[in-house]
């Protein structure tokens, strides 16, 4: 979830290869061996500019699976303490009915949770390590009406039908449940634009001062240019030691009926004392996306693809969108 709260973060589909290997021969035996088939292997997904697994992870308290839906519910909220101040924790957690491990209903309630930037849950790994213990929903719910991050609000909502969980784990050894499947689900973000300006203030003064640069303020323009375009205009004002420095990034995004998502017009303007040179280091690397399409949201499952999303911009930031098999 801490991913979630930093809004978006960044990427599936695949294609098998498949080998076999014919073995030597014996020396007790001159015959040929049979063929030793190679497992096919998936080539790595294509990239997205959204990751699903962002939005789409419970973290476990333990390593294994619960034996018990009391358990369950108690391990994901024990796992979240600390990095999130829950309001009601007896609350975040309710399963309803079915045999467990498979059940009728969770509910995830994180209305109300302020986000601890420091502390740090379980997360989705690039390279997840999968344990073979699963849990089957079949109808999933999770939702923050609102919740705080970096003294900025966000509503955010997240559901599924005949959802699959599966227990991974990260490059720590924690563990997590990642939603591996949904028949269909949906998702629902939205913050004003002067909540998102906080968190994204907060978040680059907590990453400049690592390089002795304060962050003095952030500016978001967004306007909508169609139902799936937006334009986004981002001013950053920065002091890199005692000299001023002043950043503007402006692009266009254009989500098309195959749900790609094309950035254009990606360009960078610099003022105050730095500005200009720091724009002179920026412009190769913003090339590299400038005109560049990828798939908007990628899933852990190839067979859930996103279906359709609307971006809604005024004083508030609204994303919906549909996915499923």
């Amino acid at each position: 979830m801490n991913a979630v709260t930093r809004f978006m973060k960044r990427p599936f589909l695949g294609v098998l290869l498949i080998a076999a290997v014919v073995g030597g021969c014996s020396r007790a035996n001159p015959a040929l061996q049979a063929p030793v088939v190679v497992k096919p292997k998936p080539l790595p997904p294509p990239e997205s500019w959204i990751s699903a697994k962002s939005f789409a992870i419970l973290p476990l308290a333990r390593a294994e699976l619960p034996s018990t839906g009391g358990e369950l519910a108690k391990s994901i909220t024990d796992a979240w303490r600390g990095a999130l101040q829950l309001k009601d924790p007896a609350r975040v957690v309710t399963i309803l009915g079915g045999r467990y491990p498979a059940i009728e209903a969770l509910r995830v309630d994180l209305t109300g949770a302020n986000v601890v930037p420091a502390k740090k849950p379980a997360s989705a790994a690039s390279e997840p390590k999968p344990t073979g213990q699963m849990l089957a929903v079949r109808d999933f719910a999770l939702f923050a009406e609102p919740m705080t991050s970096r003294k900025g609000n966000m509503n955010l909502q997240v559901t599924g039908e005949n959802v699959r969980l599966e227990v991974q784990k990260d490059k720590e050894g924690r563990s997590y449940l990642m939603m591996t499947d949904a028949k269909a689900g949906t998702f629902h973000y939205d913050s004003t634009i002067a909540d998102m300006e906080k968190m994204m203030l907060a978040s680059a003064r907590e990453s400049a001062s690592k390089h002795a640069v304060t962050v003095r303020s952030v500016k978001l323009n967004m306007k909508n240019l169609g139902p799936r375009s937006i334009y986004v205009d981002l001013y950053v004002s920065t002091l890199v030691g005692f000299v001023p420095a002043g950043v503007r990034l402006t692009a266009r995004v254009d989500v098309d009926d195959q749900m790609n998502a094309r950035v254009s017009n990606l360009e960078a303007e610099g003022d105050e004392i730095l500005g200009p040179l720091i724009t002179l280091f920026l412009r190769p690397s913003l090339e590299k996306y400038n005109g560049k399409t990828k798939r908007l949201m990628g899933f852990p499952n190839d067979k859930v693809k996103l279906k359709d999303v609307r971006i809604d911009v005024g004083e508030k930031v609204t994303l919906d969108a549909v996915f499923g098999r």
